[in-house]
């Protein structure tokens, strides 16, 4: 504006020539701009396929991020990412991808394909029938898409629809194996088993090799007690699929009702070579070593089992009678003890916890399970009327304590509890529904690596400025030698100290009093905070806040300081001083809140204050606000969805690990995976 004032314009009217002058500037100046932003744009998108065609998903979802930023109309970026998130199992994600690249371009028959496929896996069945009649409008040809199609009308029992899609594919390719399959499965649906296997017998007539025939047949002769012919059929499924879990699980169930103990323990064995988290196959396998004599092995079973699933009561009424047999007397009260508390009328449970007490010499405690014993004997022989007490107990298999010794057959989603981490596969890592921190000071080397989380805030980065130029020497030791190194430190805000921290250095007391002598008297209180902080020194870190919150009551940095540290003095304080710190840490994020409205961070830290304090709602609405005023908020959208999981919220919780994940935060895929088991 300030060279617009000073510029003298012409008032004539310009010619044609400078007309053409200006033009050809203007072109000269702009076009090659944006050619080369077109170029950057294609380039980038090269990379996010090659990134794909390695399964790299998380690299193609940051490049696909960088074109939908830079060019939003571009439905081939919305499409390739919902793509990326398909493979992670981001089904959600790549729904809505789908959808925005359809809005964009709705001519493109793969994006309905992608999206149809999506929808079965989210249970939207009539949604994904009508993407595949979308497809088929286009590609009447497409037996993948009228097969999946036919599966959807059979998802939603609509047996007539279905069956006229399969035979549509048998007409124009007789040999479509999964059409015979499908035809089995809806004679099974409709009570005709003899059907099904005629047309699983018509399959192996031109794939004598499909193992998944072989497995039909074997698991339809388990269900009518052919176990021997249940056997070769199985041995035939895993000869042509020598590492499918499943038929090896029908296998050994097979073998163990034809006494062939042994066999049926190595056919488990295989099954947890292959998913070593496999809960069923650790479970039967624990009750046949059992069976077999080999206690110690099966306890060690049963341990696995209840490392992965405390509540299950059956693996520990197992392993407290076994810990009983072997000697193990400490071990079966203390699990006999919790099988009373879930189930306080389990009298057998008192009678073997009085027998183990004696044989440690706790007579006090089984003289008290005995009196209960005594006294439960009274009341039935006197038919003392009482309300029966039932505690219901959530396990992968519900049945009653008397089945403790039966065997548990396979359920839906309870094989593959935890992937093998494979690159790119990120949504098999298991974690806990557990908040993101909340984000604070921490004085990391500039140089190091693996901090994830920063955020930017003004405070932060002008407190910073004034020691960055600074160098301290950190020595370390290699061996027995000495060297010293130069290294730069700086203060981020941060909800992950991943990265080297200058309080890991042996003399970083001398280099703090050096930086300290320069700072005003807040900073020094502010970062003397920290550090204590850093080193769990939380009183000392808790007189440090205060008194740099005193000589500067309008700092929103020291503010935030003295709630985390308020926070976590929380957690081991007695139930008044509880309500003292929770009362003062709100009150603090109010202040910085009202001193800079706008800030994400100061809602952010006050939800995590308030979750932590058993006020969810509150939590949950502070996320939300955080996410209003930056929609890129990856641990605000995560943090929320962990609440609104433990809220049993799970469809609201859904989009938002979904968001987490794209925006980075990929350990969102994995609590949405297991969000869905």
């Amino acid at each position: 504006m300030a060279h617009q004032s000073k510029k003298q314009y012409n008032t004539k009217s310009p010619s044609i020539a400078e007309g053409l002058l200006h033009l050809l500037t203007f072109l000269l100046i702009f076009v090659p701009s944006i050619l080369y932003a077109q170029i950057n744009i294609t380039n980038v998108l090269l990379m996010g396929r090659n990134a794909l065609s390695v399964d790299d998903n998380l690299s193609a979802i940051r490049y696909f991020n960088q074109v939908i930023e830079a060019r939003s109309s571009n439905a081939e970026a919305w499409y390739l990412r919902g793509f990326a998130k398909f493979s992670l199992e981001d089904f959600h994600g790549a729904d809505t991808d789908c959808s925005q690249s359809i809005l964009l371009n709705p001519y493109k028959v793969e994006v309905y394909q992608l999206r149809g496929l999506c929808r079965i896996n989210l249970k939207d069945y009539q949604g994904a029938i009508n993407d595949y009649a979308r497809t088929l409008a286009e590609m009447p040809d497409n037996e993948d898409a009228r097969f999946n199609r036919a599966y959807c009308f059979m998802q939603i029992k609509e047996m007539d629809s279905a069956k006229v899609e399969i035979n549509k594919i048998l007409r124009r390719s007789p040999k479509f194996y999964r059409a015979y399959m499908a035809q089995a499965q809806i004679h099974l649906e409709e009570n005709d088993t003899l059907k099904a296997v005629i047309w699983m017998d018509s399959l192996l007539t031109f794939r004598p090799n499909e193992s998944q025939v072989w497995q039909f047949k074997g698991q339809y002769a388990l269900s009518k007690d052919l176990f021997s012919a249940a056997d070769s059929f199985l041995t035939q499924a895993i000869k042509y699929a020598p590492n499918d879990d499943q038929s090896y699980l029908l296998r050994a169930m097979v073998r163990n009702s034809l006494n062939r103990f042994d066999a049926a323990i190595m056919d488990y064995d295989k099954v947890i070579s292959l998913i070593p988290q496999h809960f069923v196959a650790h479970y039967n396998r624990a009750l046949l070593r059992a069976l077999v004599g080999d206690d110690n092995r099966a306890i060690q079973d049963f341990s696995f089992i209840l490392k992965v699933e405390p509540q299950n009561t059956l693996a520990r009424y197992n392993r407290a009678l076994l810990c009983e047999k072997t000697g193990d007397y400490r071990g079966a009260i203390h699990d006999y003890t919790v099988l009373i508390k879930a189930y306080p009328r389990f009298m057998y449970g008192y009678i073997a916890r009085a027998k183990c007490r004696r044989k440690i010499g706790d007579t006090k405690g089984a003289l008290n399970d005995e009196t209960i014993i005594a006294r439960a004997e009274l009341d039935v022989s006197f038919a003392r009327p009482r309300r029966s007490i039932r505690t219901k107990v959530r396990m992968r298999s519900d049945h009653a304590l008397e089945h403790y010794d039966r065997m548990i057959a396979e359920e839906p989603d309870t094989a593959k509890i935890f992937g093998d981490g494979i690159f790119g596969k990120v949504q098999n890592s298991k974690v806990e529904a557990r908040l993101m921190p909340n984000f604070q000071l921490a004085l990391l080397s500039v140089t190091a690596r693996g901090y994830r989380s920063i955020g930017y805030q003004s405070e932060t980065e002008e407190l910073s400025k004034r020691f960055a130029p600074l160098e301290f020497q950190a020595e370390q030791q290699a061996g027995r030698s000495h060297y010293q190194r130069n290294v730069k430190y700086r203060l981020f805000f941060t909800a992950e100290k991943e990265a080297e921290s200058i309080v890991h250095s042996e003399n970083y007391k001398t280099c703090i009093d050096t930086l300290l002598n320069i700072l005003t008297d807040t900073d020094a209180y502010l970062l003397r905070s920290m550090l204590a902080y850093t080193t769990y020194d939380y009183n000392s870190a808790w007189e440090y806040a205060k008194k740099a919150v005193s000589l500067n009551p309008k700092s929103v940095i020291a503010l935030q300081n003295r709630a985390n540290i308020l926070g976590m003095l929380y957690l081991n304080a007695n139930k008044e001083q509880k309500l003292q710190y929770a009362h003062q840490a709100i009150a603090d994020m109010e202040e910085a809140i009202k001193l800079k409205p706008n800030n994400a961070y100061s809602y952010y830290n006050r939800g995590c204050l308030l979750a932590s304090f058993g006020k969810v709602k509150e939590a949950d609405t502070d996320f939300t606000t955080a996410i209003t005023l930056d929609n890129h908020f990856a641990e605000a959208y995560y943090n929320r969805a962990v609440l609104r999981l433990q809220d049993k919220h799970k469809q609201e919780a859904i989009p938002d690990l979904s968001r987490a994940g794209e925006l980075g935060l990929y350990q969102a895929y994995s609590l949405l995976k297991e969000s869905r088991n």
